[in-house]
């Protein structure tokens, strides 16, 4: 039997599982129909776990995805105010409103990733506190406050998201398990059962659980061929 290992991926354990199963349930035997029922039972949480594995990614795929598109939209207010100070100051350059606001350019406010996007803004409002009121300055700080709701709220998403496929791998991850220990249990009882002709047992185990190729006769379910008959010495 080739033994399947933890660090094989959920497609090996999924066709060791049915190969097994599948010769299990072409058994006559008792222990047969008792090794196929108790694999059924195995691999369909099996195979509801993967699904539900896939979901959960796509899920987190797609939570990630909203994320990074709210805070480019953050991003790029804060490049609007920089370039509505900018504006303000061709208007009225006795102001210095821009370089008050920032004073070492928009870039560092816009470099840091994810949540610690959000530490910049407390002290960009604070500096841009007295152009508040000015016209062009108003509506991307409304849009601004807008984003940073949207950011909260997504930041929330995807860490909601990332918990769930954290949550399903896990589930799946303990339902191969489940299938490894019943695979070796299934073997060394069938061993047993085949105590004459232990090397039986092996014709109930895919030998390459990562082959696609027909299965060869069980001989454990096939009925014996007569001996080929022996010449005579006269």
């Amino acid at each position: 039997m080739r033994r399947l290992r933890p660090t094989d991926g959920t497609p090996v354990h999924r066709r060791a599982a049915r190969y097994h199963l599948t010769q299990c349930k072409l058994g006559t035997a008792a222990i047969h129909q008792t090794l196929a029922g108790e694999m059924a039972a195995l691999y369909a949480p099996l195979v509801a776990g993967a699904r539900a594995t896939e979901d959960s990614d796509d899920d987190a795929v797609e939570a990630g995805a909203k994320l990074d598109a709210v805070e480019i939209a953050m991003e790029n207010s804060i490049r609007e105010l920089d370039g509505a100070l900018a504006q303000l100051d061709r208007e009225n350059p006795a102001l210095g409103a821009q370089a008050d606001v920032f004073p070492g350019g928009f870039g560092s406010l816009i470099d840091p990733e994810g949540e610690s996007q959000l530490g910049v803004l407390p002290a960009l409002r604070v500096r841009v506190a007295p152009f508040k009121a000015v016209a062009t300055v108003a509506p991307i700080l409304a849009k601004l406050d807008a984003t940073e709701v949207a950011f909260k709220a997504a930041l929330e998403a995807n860490t909601v998201a990332d918990a769930a496929y954290d949550t399903t791998f896990a589930v799946e991850l303990a339902a191969r398990n489940a299938v490894r220990l019943q695979m070796e249990s299934a073997y060394g009882r069938l061993r047993d059962y085949y105590k004459a002709r232990p090397g039986m047992a092996e014709a109930f185990f895919s030998k390459e659980s990562g082959s696609r190729q027909g299965a060869k006769k069980n001989p454990a379910n096939a009925p014996a061929s007569p001996a080929p008959a022996v010449p005579s010495p006269n």
